[in-house]
């Protein structure tokens, strides 16, 4: 259901507050998926060395090892895992981009809808201000 009509205070207040917390919520996965992709790359580098080592020591030539290590099941599923955890933190940065605009626009709509309030108005203020802001205080 759309909402033809500008918002009022309460209702653009919510709705920036709302897009602010998915945004916070997007770098926040961003960085907890950083985090993951680093320790998946850890893993791998880890492991690739450990299985280099291990060929080398089993007489393979050091012009092979790489090759040959990097083709074992265990080094490539943790290549395959830190592959994916790159492809997360990408689709996640996209996601923060996405959600910036997102917010950037509920700003926009927040702050047209105040001003085509105060001009249907006839630039009377539609609620009676109860207290003088910064007097005696």
């Amino acid at each position: 259901m759309t909402n033809n009509r500008p918002w009022d205070f309460d209702e653009a207040r919510i709705a920036c507050r709302k897009a602010s917390q998915r945004q916070e919520q997007s770098e926040e996965a961003l960085r907890k998926a950083y985090v993951d992709r680093a320790l998946a790359q850890e893993r791998y580098r880890k492991a690739l060395a450990e299985k280099i080592l291990e060929l080398r020591g089993d007489g393979y030539p050091a012009t092979l090892c790489l090759d040959l290590a990097k083709g074992s099941q265990e080094v490539a599923d943790l290549r395959c895992q830190w592959d994916i955890a790159e492809g997360v933190c990408e689709a996640l940065l996209q996601a923060c981009w996405r959600h910036t605009a997102d917010r950037k626009d509920t700003q926009r709509f927040a702050g047209w809808s105040e001003r085509r309030e105060f001009a249907e108005a006839g630039g009377m203020v539609s609620q009676p201000v109860t207290e003088t802001i910064g007097v005696g205080k």
